[in-house]
């Protein structure tokens, strides 16, 4: 089989992606999911026991009180963080229980 025209792999992608932009914004939301645990370490990890994005909102649920009224006091800049490193704006909101 004689293949005529060519096409590179990030250019298949960015086309799929184009084309299914609700998969695109779902893989955002696992990405951000992911990098909770990885971006504040496993201090932080350790106490966390549910992550979740629902209408662009995270959701976090904490065992610790503590840890829980500091990360309430610096939700902003968890939502900044958390954009920049996936990339996009992905969510709006912290929302920590």
């Amino acid at each position: 089989m004689i293949r005529r025209k060519t096409v590179r792999v990030g250019d298949a992608l960015r086309l799929f992606w184009k084309d299914n932009p609700e998969l695109y914004h779902k893989m955002l939301e696992v990405r951000v999911q992911r990098l909770w645990g990885e971006l504040f370490g496993p201090s932080i990890a350790q106490y966390t026991t549910n992550v979740y994005v629902k209408n662009r909102i995270l959701y976090v649920t904490m065992t610790s009180s503590v840890v829980r009224s500091e990360l309430i006091a610096m939700r902003k800049r968890l939502v900044i963080t958390l954009n920049k490193h996936a990339g996009s704006d992905v969510i709006d909101d912290v929302m920590i229980r």
